[in-house]
């Protein structure tokens, strides 16, 4: 009897982790989209742009969520 308690949980507790991996991968696929098109901003206006700057610490800053996001991801 146990033993199958132990099976069930272990089949939920694979769901719940399957859940939040696709919830993030999801969530890494928008930073994905979003890093994607700041370097077809910055390619197409490139340093004249007057949000140049600050579109460069933007990428930065989503790069280093999705990094920490996919680190995240691995530990599951």
């Amino acid at each position: 009897m146990s033993d199958r308690l132990i099976e069930d949980n272990d089949v939920s507790v694979d769901e719940v982790k399957e859940q939040a991996i696709a919830k993030h991968l999801s969530d890494i696929n928008i930073m994905d989209k979003l890093i994607f098109s700041i370097n077809d901003y910055l390619i197409r206006f490139g340093r004249t742009s007057n949000v140049h700057d600050e579109l460069m610490d933007l990428k930065n800053q989503v790069q280093q969520n999705r990094d920490h996001l996919n680190e995240w991801i691995n530990k599951i």
